[in-house]
Formats: structure tokens, sequence, C-alpha cells
């Protein structure tokens, strides 16, 4: 008995070591936080002033600023372009999910002026780049307590946080499987539609300038998700996302061999309130959850390693390309 007990707590141990490795360590590592998200930001749009416009929709309930970077060749100027959003951050703990927004700014500034494919899609859009939509949430996954996923609302009787991913006004509150009405389950859906000023910045600035393509990025299972989530029942453009979506598997497949599986609700599991869902109800515009790697928990779940990040961005920059791609005016 005292041998099963053994083995049983060394299990613990490994499967939850990331945990103890994190936990009230200051620092996330190679990853970015807060502070550093922005510092990257405000560098981005102090080096590339002429193609970038960085703008606050918002404070979060913490008070932090939340930030979207438009880059475009006037970006300065409100032009009939494609407005694409690519955003991250969502849930606290998928620290990758902020990375590949992020570097894909650095990638698009930085390459505009010797890359002819990158300067044609800068000049075509304007790419509106969220690398972090729930700073609160990350700041506590990152001091306190490595799961955290909601934000840091304090929801009475010693509860806190609202899933930002169930708080969207398309199909909010559909049912009790796609987002919960208890505020300590892990996707409590917030007391109404937009109830939090993460989710209601993002949408008031959304419809100032109304998407016309949105990629979500989260973690993990290596996954390309698209309407509807909230039902089994296709979307309209069903068959237009889904040839967008296989697009860019094959292209990610292309650089790493990672297969990223394709569809909506039937290969995930229910969302309602959820930001895709919103966009394409809102907008018919073509919306994708991302799920980065890892692929399982066994891989390593929501703890990708430091070593995968840039693997990681490498491998979703050519499907991010060619899905800002879509959306141009074909000459």
């Amino acid at each position: 008995m005292k041998k099963i007990k053994a083995v049983m707590f060394l299990g613990f141990v490994w499967f939850a070591f990331p945990i103890f490795a994190q936990f009230n360590a200051g620092s996330n590592g190679a990853y970015h936080n807060f502070a550093e998200t922005e510092a990257v930001l405000r560098e981005l749009a102090g080096r590339y002033p002429g193609l970038t416009q960085l703008v606050s929709v918002g404070l979060s309930i913490e008070g932090r600023e939340l930030y979207v970077l438009k880059i475009s060749d006037f970006a300065q100027t409100e032009e009939s372009e494609a407005n694409i959003y690519i955003i991250g951050g969502t849930h606290a703990r998928e620290w990758i999910s902020i990375e590949v927004p992020l570097l894909f700014a650095r990638q698009l500034l930085e390459n505009y002026a010797e890359d002819a494919a990158v300067r044609r899609l800068v000049d075509g859009a304007q790419i509106y780049i969220m690398p972090l939509l729930n700073p609160d949430g990350l700041e506590f996954s990152i001091h306190t307590y490595r799961w955290w996923r909601k934000t840091r609302r304090y929801n009475g009787n010693f509860s806190w946080g609202v899933d930002l991913n169930r708080n969207w006004g398309f199909q909010w509150g559909y049912d009790n499987l796609g987002s919960s009405p208890d505020p300590n389950s892990e996707t409590y859906r917030g007391s109404g539609p937009f109830s939090e000023p993460e989710t209601d910045a993002l949408r008031l600035f959304m419809q100032d300038h109304p998407p016309i393509g949105a990629i979500f990025y989260h973690n993990f299972s290596q996954k390309i998700i698209y309407p509807w989530e909230h039902t089994a029942a296709p979307a309209p453009d069903q068959a237009k996302m889904a040839v967008i979506a296989t697009e860019m598997s094959r292209r990610m497949a292309a650089v790493s061999g990672r297969v990223y599986l394709t569809g909506s609700s039937e290969i995930s599991y229910a969302v309602n309130g959820g930001s895709c869902d919103w966009v394409y109800g809102t907008f018919a515009a073509p919306a994708f959850t991302i799920e980065l790697p890892n692929a399982t928990y066994l891989q390593g779940g929501f703890f990708t390693a430091e070593s995968e990040i840039m693997t990681t961005f490498a491998e979703n920059l050519p499907a991010l390309l060619y899905f800002i791609d879509c959306f141009l005016e074909k000459n």
C-alpha cells in the first residue's frame, strides 16, 4: 500500500512539476509579461511611426492598458482596406498565444522594406494585432498560480475571474455546456454579455473598425477551429472557412511536420459566448480559433517549452501571411 501511495505521489509531482517550477517565480523566462509586451509594442511603434499606430482601447479590470497595434502603409489614416485582426492572450495560462501575434508584428515591420510579399500585405490591409487581451490574468499566472485561466474580477463569495472566451454577446449563455453560470467554474461566462471591460473594449473597437477576418490564438491541442462553436449546426460559410483552415494547416505542416486538425465544434467542444462566433455572427467575417501546440497533456499541455516559441511562430508565419492574402483585393 505504501508503495502504491509513493508511486501515485511521484506521478502527481511529475504531472504538476511545471506548476511548482513556475509558482511564485516572478518571471516567465523567454515569454513576455504585461510590461515586456507593452515595451515591445512601444518599441515597434517608435521605430516604425509611418507603419504603425499604437492604441489603448481600454483598461482591464485591474487598470492595465489593452493595446492594439495597427500595421498598415498609412497607419495613421483610416483607409478603405481590409481590417484583419490577430489576437492572443485571452486565457492567462496560454503564454504561447501571446508570443505568436507579438512576433508576427515584428516580422511584418522588420521585413517591410526588403520583402515584397510582406510589403504587399501591409500596403493592402489594415492589420490589427492585439497580443494580450487578458493582462491581469497573465500576471497572476506568472507570479501566483501558473494554471490560472480567467480574468481577475472579484465575483463575490471568494470567487475570482471570468472566462473572456465565454463573455462575447453572440449566443451568450446559449446553454450550460458551452459556458457556465457558476462563478467558480473555469468557463464562467460573467454576469452578462460583455460584462467585462476587456471584451467590451475590443467589441467597441471592432465595431468602429469592422473586421473582414480574424484569428484568435489559444493553446493547447494543435487545432484550427471555425464557426459555429456553440452548436453542431453548420455555419452558412462553413465550406469557405474550411478551405482557409485546411490551407493554413497545410502550410504549417510544410514547415514543421506538425499537423493542425481543422473543423468546427466537432473537433473540440462546445463554446458559447465565444469570440469567433461573435465576429462571424456579427460581421459575417471568417474567424478562427487557432489552438497552438502542445497537442496533448502528455506532450506538455499549456506548458510549451521556451525552446518551442520560435518553432511555433515559424510554422504559423506562412499561415498568417496566407490568411491576410485571402482578404486582399486582387488586381
